[in-house]
C-alpha cells in the first residue's frame, strides 16, 4: 500500500489536434463530434487533457461571421465573451466529471481548470508533479524554462493553433529543443482546419528527452498528419524524467567544479 505522500510515477496524458470546419455549425454534428472525442478520452481516464488555443471558436454557431481577412490574425477574430464562457463552463465541467486537469485556450488567453477549479496561478501537481500552462513563445525563453524545472516544473502545458504554412524548423525550434536541452514533458495540442481563406496545419505531439523516448527521437507521439483530428494518448514515465535530471545535474555540476 502507497503512503499518502508517496508520487504515482506515470501521468497519463491526452493531448488533441482539433480540425474545424464549417459543419460544426450544425449542432448535432458538432455534439457527435465532441461525443465521439470524449469517449476516446474516457477509456483512457487520461489526468491531464489538453485542448488547443482558440478552442472557444469550436462554440461558436456561425462561423462565417468571424471577419477575416489574409492570414489568421488573433485581433481580427471576434468571439463574443458569452461564447468564452460558455467554451470555459464546459472545460470546468469536464474537468470536474473525469476528476482531471484541462488546459486549453479561448480568444481571452489560457486557461487551466482542475476538477472543476479555476487554476489563476497557471500550476498545478498532478500525482505530485508539478504541471505548468505556457504560451509558445514562452517556450524560448532559456532562462525562464531552466528556473520553472528548478522549482520542480516536469510538465509544460501549450495550446496552440496552426498556420497557413506548416515549418517543420518552427516545430522543432518551440517545441521539441528546450525539452532536450533543459529536461521535461512538453504537451503541445493544436487547431487545424479552415477558417474562411485559411488552412490551418499543424502536428500535435508530446516531447520528451531523447535519452528518455523509446523511438530516441525526442517524442513520445506525435501525430504523422498536419491535417484532421487526432486524441494522443500517453503514459509519461516519470521516474525516466527525473533520472535524466539527476544525471544531467551531476554532469553539469562536474564541469562547474
Amino acid at each position: 500500500m502507497k503512503c499518502a505522500f508517496e508520487r504515482d510515477s506515470v501521468v497519463r496524458v491526452a493531448v488533441l489536434q482539433l480540425e474545424y470546419d464549417s459543419s460544426f455549425s450544425n449542432h448535432r454534428i458538432f455534439t457527435d463530434f465532441f461525443i465521439s472525442l470524449f469517449s476516446k478520452l474516457s477509456s483512457f481516464s487520461p489526468q491531464v487533457v489538453v485542448f488547443p488555443a482558440l478552442t472557444d471558436l469550436f462554440f461558436v454557431g456561425g462561423i462565417w461571421s468571424i471577419p477575416l481577412l489574409g492570414k489568421l490574425m488573433r485581433k481580427d477574430i471576434t468571439v463574443s465573451e458569452s461564447v468564452s464562457e460558455q467554451c470555459e463552463r464546459f472545460m470546468a465541467e469536464l474537468s470536474k466529471r473525469m476528476n482531471c486537469t484541462v488546459a486549453f485556450g479561448t480568444r481571452r488567453g489560457l486557461r487551466l481548470y482542475t476538477a472543476g477549479s479555476f487554476i489563476k496561478e497557471k500550476q498545478t501537481l498532478v500525482n505530485g508533479y508539478k504541471l505548468a500552462l505556457l504560451s509558445k513563445r514562452w517556450l524560448v525563453n532559456s532562462e525562464a524554462l531552466s528556473k520553472m524545472v528548478s522549482n520542480g516544473v516536469r510538465i509544460i502545458a501549450t495550446p496552440t493553433c496552426g498556420m497557413n504554412d506548416y515549418s517543420e524548423w518552427d516545430d522543432k525550434y518551440y517545441f521539441w529543443s528546450h525539452a532536450q536541452m533543459i529536461g521535461y514533458y512538453c504537451l503541445k495540442a493544436t487547431f487545424v482546419g479552415r477558417i474562411l481563406r485559411n488552412q490551418l496545419k499543424d502536428k500535435a505531439c508530446v516531447c520528451a528527452p531523447i535519452p528518455i523516448t523509446q523511438s530516441q527521437d525526442g517524442y513520445i507521439v506525435r501525430n504523422e498528419s498536419i491535417e484532421g483530428s487526432a486524441v494522443l494518448l500517453a503514459e509519461l514515465d516519470m521516474e525516466k524524467l527525473e533520472k535524466f535530471l539527476a544525471e544531467q545535474n551531476q554532469i553539469f555540476g562536474a564541469f562547474a567544479r
